[in-house]
């Protein structure tokens, strides 16, 4: 019996050293982040900034006075490309997308490394004294920017994964630190941040292909030239058809209010003798995507006609581009 109580004396006093000892490592000052960094721009604009933004939060405690707590994050360069300013996507296969992430809404203060000279992205928050274990929690936003002007890249995916960001956080009881350079370091994870170039191709402006005034006999030919805008990624080979609009018979024919008709050509080539039709690899005109605006010249021709009555003449012609 005596051998009984005293083992049973024993493994009540190691319990209570054990709850001792968590109750006490409950009592630290520290703080935690929820989750990890990562973000996904979408798909990008050739023409202007994209934008996207996420939040870190955190959570700090503290005994039973308040403390007083500054928090400041750092996010490194890339992998597999470590610029920071600015720094860069890649579709891993020799092309790059610039992008920065900062820590202002206007994206002019860059969240830089720590010790790299950047501005501090810094936050504070208070753990009032509340007699017993107090927290207070906050959110680190991170905005992204992938820049303008970037069309010209090759349509895909692109990623970056940044594996050194870091929060660091100092703990004060008399007021805020005055920065975060001797504080505890906390690393974040992160999920990559993605962003992506779409392939789609577009008409951005067409001109009228106008003749002006003529005279009634149409002795001679008339030549005059309009032009179709397009803008497709880099490397996005596309072409570009005519049909033979409303009021084709043999050939493309403009129309009057009292049904006459003039006759009249749409070529590929400044010399009038490739005509411009729907056929691919036919008639069309073919090119390469750069990412910048792409005018390409139509041009259009009355041959001399007789019997044409005076009035105002109108086709409609669709134009496909084809990708």
């Amino acid at each position: 019996m005596r051998l009984t109580c005293r083992l049973r004396t024993v493994r009540w006093v190691f319990l209570a050293g054990l709850l001792a000892s968590a109750f006490s490592s409950v009592q630290a000052q520290s703080c935690w982040v929820s989750g990890g960094i990562g973000l996904n721009f979408g798909a990008i604009s050739a023409t202007s900034p994209t934008d996207t933004q996420t939040n870190l939060p955190f959570t700090c405690g503290s005994g039973s006075t308040p403390a007083y707590v500054r928090v400041c994050m750092y996010i490194a360069g890339g992998s597999p490309v470590p610029d920071v300013n600015p720094r860069r996507m890649t579709n891993y296969n020799g092309s790059y997308l610039q992008y920065n992430l900062f820590s202002d809404a206007a994206r002019t203060q860059i969240i830089g490394p720590f010790g790299g000279g950047f501005p501090e992205y810094t936050w504070t928050l208070l753990i009032p004294g509340s007699g017993g274990y107090g927290q207070a929690s906050g959110s680190l936003p991170i905005h992204g920017r992938v820049f303008a002007g970037q069309g010209a890249l090759p349509a895909g995916n692109y990623q970056a994964q940044i594996p050194d960001g870091q929060l660091r956080y100092v703990f004060g009881s008399g007021g805020y630190p005055a920065n975060c350079s001797s504080g505890s370091n906390i690393s974040l994870g992160f999920s990559g941040n993605h962003a992506n170039v779409p392939s789609g191709c577009q008409i951005t402006a067409v001109t009228d292909l106008d003749f002006g005034t003529l005279a009634s006999s149409l002795t001679g030919a008339h030549d005059q030239a309009a032009s179709v805008t397009l803008r497709c990624p880099g490397g996005t080979a596309w072409q570009i058809g005519m049909d033979n609009g409303q009021h084709h018979a043999g050939n493309r024919r403009m129309r009057n209010g009292a049904g006459g008709y003039i006759g009249y050509g749409i070529y590929r080539d400044a010399a009038r003798t490739l005509a411009w039709g729907n056929s691919l690899g036919v008639n069309t005109v073919s090119g390469t995507g750069t990412g910048s605006p792409t005018p390409v010249t139509i041009h259009g021709r009355i041959p001399a006609q007789g019997g044409v009555s005076s009035g105002s003449y109108t086709d409609t012609v669709i134009v496909t581009l084809t990708y």
